[in-house]
């Protein structure tokens, strides 16, 4: 698989940046998948593919800075319809939210594991605020996951375990960290890799208050080999 990194900030852009957006590839070229769709992605997402050459969307949750650019994307399937709806999968709540995904070019589904094109997808949830989940897609021989945003959770170390690629959710430092946060520190997201026994790491979800070089520094105490999940660069699974 390719995994191409379209946006890395939370909860809000940074100049010239993009909220979370991931587009992974199968390496056929068969298979597209868009994972969350947060401020600024679109545009990106369109550089890269078509609409009509996307087979699905999955929204980790619903947070505006996780869906808010699947608003302009129903003027987008508006004046370039597809030969079938644009499979979503999205979590339940909130339903006011989750109500605004609704379109006549759209099929809504429920986040359980499921098979698009050549990939296996597959979700745990996780602790934030509002439902959540991490997600893993298993593709070519391997396996990739995202924690969305979340803090320390036993379920998530082991739902990690093995991946070749673990994206994770360095939304906070460790100065700024909590138990109660909704994200992990970018140490925790090195830790999580370490101990998951992953065989990469890239941080992600960058609140623009932070360098993300020193949140690097941070994740390499525990795993020597992060990486920051920069916009624009891709990465093979």
């Amino acid at each position: 698989m390719r995994l191409t990194i379209l946006g890395n900030n939370g909860p809000y852009p940074a100049p010239g940046g993009a909220c979370s957006g991931y587009l992974l590839e199968s390496d056929s070229g068969n298979t597209a998948v868009l994972i969350d769709c947060g401020a600024g992605v679109l545009a990106r997402l369109f550089e890269r593919v078509s609409i009509d050459r996307l087979d699905a969307i999955v929204l980790s949750h619903l947070h505006y800075d996780h869906m808010s650019d699947m608003l302009p994307l129903h003027y987008a399937l508006q004046f370039n319809p597809r030969k079938r709806p644009l499979d979503v999968y999205a979590p339940r709540t909130p339903g006011e939210v989750r109500a605004l995904l609704e379109d006549r070019q759209i099929d809504l589904w429920p986040m359980r594991q499921a098979t698009v094109g050549e990939m296996s997808l597959s979700f745990c949830p996780v602790r934030h605020p509002v439902e959540t989940y991490a997600i893993s897609v298993a593709c070519d021989g391997a396996r990739f996951v995202y924690t969305g945003d979340s803090n320390t959770d036993s379920a998530l170390e082991l739902f990690c375990n093995g991946a070749d690629l673990l994206l994770a959710d360095a939304g906070l430092s460790t100065a700024d960290y909590s138990q109660e946060a909704p994200h992990l520190s970018a140490a925790l997201c090195g830790k999580l890799a370490r101990d998951a026994g992953v065989k990469r790491l890239l941080l992600t979800h960058f609140n623009p208050k932070y360098d993300p070089d020193e949140l690097r520094s941070e994740a390499r105490e525990f795993f020597p080999g992060a990486e920051i999940a920069a916009c624009g660069e891709s990465h093979y699974v």
